[in-house]
């Protein structure tokens, strides 16, 4: 079966008439969030100095596949701001407080720290609880 794009551009502009349903049009049905009983949510948010950026992502990519393998990390992303290239964030869901202080204290977490002190103007760190 071939759809025409003149269809789905009318099919989707119709869904967008149905009042309530202009959010849904196109979205396919994502799972809900689940996060183990004493499980922690952290965002954490790197600011490099100017001339830095590109030293510090990279220092910072080189954390993402040996913390993904780390027992009970659920999720460990790491984002760049599409405004300031030197404005990093890492999404991290753990399933035990214990498993994110493990982290820190990782070889390759202590290297990082390391490697970035004299790179970075400012660093953060928020804790989050998962609502629903």
């Amino acid at each position: 079966m071939k759809i025409s794009r003149r269809e789905v551009l009318v099919g989707s502009a119709a869904l967008a008439a149905v009042p309530g349903l202009s959010m849904f049009a196109g979205a396919q049905e994502v799972p809900q969030a689940k996060l183990p009983e004493g499980g922690a949510i952290l965002v954490a948010e790197v600011k490099a100095k100017a001339g830095q950026e590109e030293a510090v992502g990279k220092a910072l990519l080189a954390l993402v596949e040996p913390t993904r393998k780390e027992e009970g990390c659920l999720c460990y992303n790491l984002h760049r701001s599409t405004k300031d290239k030197g404005q990093f964030m890492f999404y991290e869901q753990w399933a035990t407080g214990e498993a994110l202080a493990a982290h820190g204290q990782t070889p390759h977490m202590k290297t990082l720290q390391e490697a970035i002190k004299s790179l970075v103007e400012s660093a953060s760190a928020t804790f989050y609880e998962l609502m629903g």
